[in-house]
């Protein structure tokens, strides 16, 4: 039976350093069941790949034998009835293409497809999609990503077989479909970088300078002679010692359509914190990112419309509190101290964008 299969979040890099920590310093469980760490632990150095983040949607084609062929968006299975913006449509009438690359990949990393579930990842773009990126003003097309998955098609839990991942290459060549508009991230330039995780911080800046650079000298848009397109940032792999697939993100803040009005620095101590942290997790592309999700991206999901403002702040406020929580406990802040701040700046945007469309 066809099901959604997950695509999981792209990491902070300091979730990684954490993971990584842990990883080194976990020797087991006890006779109690509790986890052995040695706190002493060395923390390993691996060499990590970025390719260009591309500004736009994600989207997957998964198949299997006994389930056929299916188009995903980033959260639920899609058709050309049900699209995420023309998504669907394009894969399936590009069906053929799409088989070639799964059967291709199979071959290559002996997959048996009578018994898993093959899921391509790429990024849906170009067109309307996006605003501002590096594929602006280009026909939609969609760019795979690095890595694709494997899942076992009998569900258990716990999981008997857990899913892995490989690199979306078939005996030395990255798969792809050029002349059908489906293109491999790994055809453009990538960055490379060791980072010893026991001195993260000197990986960290190397890899604030290379945003920086990708921001102004995108090499997708050079490749696909729009030069002047702005590029989003870069995403991280490594595959680790236990054969998980380590991945976060970098971003720049010029590829965003829209700017964020910033609240003003106070005299008290205590509120220039909140107001801190609220200027740092309220960027434009997180706005942007809830806009989408209330509404879709091209609205096929509902028409923009001041009553849908609270599911917006809601949808900002969950993304920070999902993906910033450790940096607010460092701060000593909870949710409840920072909401009324957060809902603010959101709520400002939110109707700047919509007198935009008036």
């Amino acid at each position: 039976m066809k099901r959604f299969i997950t695509f999981g979040s792209i990491d902070q890099f300091r979730g990684i350093v954490r993971n990584v920590k842990k990883t080194a310093q976990y020797k087991g469980v006890d006779e109690a069941g509790e986890p052995i760490m040695d706190r002493s632990a060395i923390s390993p150095t691996y060499t990590a790949t970025a390719t260009e983040k591309i500004h736009g949607s994600n989207g997957s084609v998964c198949f299997s034998e006994p389930d056929g062929f299916w188009v995903q968006s980033r959260k639920n299975i899609i058709t050309p009835e049900a699209d995420n913006a023309g998504c669907a449509f394009f894969c399936e009438n590009n069906k053929d293409s799409w088989m070639g690359i799964i059967q291709r990949l199979a071959l290559a990393h002996k997959i048996d497809l009578t018994q898993n579930i093959i899921s391509v990842y790429f990024e849906w773009c170009g067109g309307s999609i996006q605003k501002t990126s590096c594929v602006t003003g280009l026909d939609k097309r969609a760019i795979i990503f690095k890595h694709f998955k494997v899942s076992p098609i009998e569900l258990h839990e716990p999981p008997k077989v857990p899913s892995t991942w490989h690199e979306t290459c078939a005996h030395k060549t990255w798969v792809s479909s050029i002349e059908n508009n489906i293109f491999n991230v790994d055809q453009f330039s990538s960055y490379q970088i060791e980072i010893d995780f026991e001195r993260h911080d000197i990986a960290q800046n190397i890899m604030v300078d290379m945003t920086i650079d990708v921001e102004d000298n995108s090499g997708i848009a050079k490749a696909f002679d729009v030069p002047e397109n702005v590029g989003e940032g870069l995403v991280w792999t490594f595959i680790d010692v236990n054969g998980n697939l380590q991945r976060w993100k970098t971003k720049g803040e010029k590829h965003s359509a829209s700017k964020v009005k910033k609240l003003h620095v106070v005299d008290s101590a205590a509120e220039q914190i909140k107001i801190d942290f609220v200027n740092y997790c309220t960027p434009a592309w997180r706005l942007e990112q809830a806009w989408q999700t209330v509404f879709g991206i091209e609205n096929e999901i509902q028409e923009p419309d001041v009553k849908f403002t609270g599911d917006f702040i809601r949808a900002v406020i969950n993304d920070v509190i999902k993906e910033e929580s450790d940096v607010m406990q460092e701060k000593g802040l909870d949710p409840k101290s920072v909401n009324y701040q957060i809902s603010f700046v959101c709520r400002r945007w939110f109707m700047d964008e919509l007198d935009k469309l008036a």
